[in-house]
């Protein structure tokens, strides 16, 4: 019943289901990964610097790779790559640390390190619990996605390689650790789950079900919500305005929330709050550089630099057709436009200061505008993320 209600949900969008003229800013979205943020490890980096050329540097970011993954999926599934299954294949060797001179940094548990380097996989900043939570959806999104042997057997191997449940601070998981070191938690690293975490709740549950055949962690019911002028917002009880990412990466990359008619009601009110407060088509309170602040996760009540994100207006547009309009008038405005070697895209800009343009584009973050055009492409939809985000798996394996 609740699949039925989510198809009428987003059937309810005018938009549904056509991309019209941001077609080319989709392509040139999924060469973003591709073209400019693979590398020939098969990683992909945090972010795209602007105006650097060649000289992009050697970070990549765990949750990137994800991101990359579950693009090549849709590379594949437009027939767009006839190379995406090698190129998936070998990204998942190398986070098993099959591929010659590169050694991905992770520790006891199994967790990877947030950032590191794409030639050899050192690192030193955190292993990151929702970063390698990302990371491993795109390689299950490829294991849905790609009929080969070797794909399942190396995401499985990725899979089964990491201690999910070591990363619940509560059983029911409504407390879960950000950072592990050594095989444990590390101290004073908790947060709640109602946001972007849900995604490594859902998968501890997902480890659970599949060991015990029942897990005792959150559903989508169980999650704080609070009212802000007459719309329910996911959220902590303190009823603080949130970043609008943390509700679109549940919806496009975990299963429960792809399909659950309350879960897209939570992205369709959180999309409202943050066009209420904007100007316009000018809206999206996500995370970024700034002009002046530096990298904020910026919410629709705190957003330094009023700093409009074209990829958050980009992931509401499954469910709220008035963001399908924004982004279009954005994208059909040149001064908005970048240019780069993957095509045509449309970066953050700020309505405060004019003449700012943002140095990188980092790639989990733009994330948003790839998942929200393709839940919009007659080929894809939101059906591409009911079904690739469904895991099954026998027990043990």
């Amino acid at each position: 019943m609740k699949f039925v209600l989510m198809i009428i949900l987003l059937s309810g969008s005018t938009f549904a289901n056509d991309l019209g003229k941001l077609h080319p800013l989709f392509e040139a979205s999924l060469d973003f990964y591709d073209d400019l943020q693979r590398t020939p490890t098969g990683m992909y980096r945090d972010s795209y610097l602007v105006g650097r050329g060649a000289d992009q540097g050697q970070r990549c970011s765990t949750a990137a790779v994800g991101v990359g993954l579950m693009a090549l999926c849709m590379e594949h599934e437009l027939d767009r790559d006839p190379e995406a299954a090698r190129k998936a294949l070998l990204t998942l060797r190398t986070l098993n640390g099959k591929t010659k001179g590169f050694t991905p940094d992770r520790e006891k548990a199994g967790y990877f390190r947030h950032f590191f380097s794409s030639e050899t996989g050192a690192g030193r900043s955190e292993y990151s619990t929702i970063d390698t939570a990302i990371m491993v959806v795109g390689a299950l999104f490829c294991r849905n996605t790609f009929k080969d042997a070797e794909i399942k057997k190396e995401a499985d191997l990725l899979w089964n390689s990491i201690n999910w449940e070591l990363a619940l601070a509560r059983p029911d998981g409504s407390r879960l650790h950000m950072v592990m070191e050594n095989g444990r938690p590390k101290e004073r690293t908790v947060t709640q789950m109602f946001n972007e975490y849900f995604v490594l709740g859902w998968l501890v549950g997902e480890f659970q079900l599949q060991e015990r055949g029942k897990s005792d962690v959150l559903e989508i019911a169980d999650l704080p919500s609070w009212n802000h002028e007459g719309l329910r917002l996911l959220g902590e009880p303190r009823s603080t305005p949130q970043p609008s990412f943390i509700v679109q990466f549940p919806f496009y990359m975990c299963h429960p929330c792809t399909v659950d008619a309350e879960f897209a009601k939570f992205v369709k009110a959180q999309g409202l709050a943050d066009r209420g407060v904007g100007r316009g088509h000018f809206w999206g309170a996500g995370a970024g550089v700034t002009p002046k602040n530096g990298y904020v996760a910026a919410s629709f009540a705190r957003n330094p630099g009023t700093v409009v994100s074209p990829r958050i207006i980009a992931g509401f547009m499954p469910v709220m057709p008035q963001a399908r309009a924004d982004l279009q008038k954005l994208y059909e405005d040149p001064a908005r436009r970048l240019k780069t070697p993957a095509g045509e895209l449309v970066p953050r800009f700020s309505l405060e200061d004019t003449e700012w343009q943002p140095e990188r584009i980092e790639s989990i973050d733009f994330a948003s505008m790839v998942f929200g055009l393709a839940g919009i492409h007659p080929d894809l939809g939101m059906k591409f993320f009911h079904e690739k985000s469904r895991f099954t798996f026998e027990a043990g394996n």
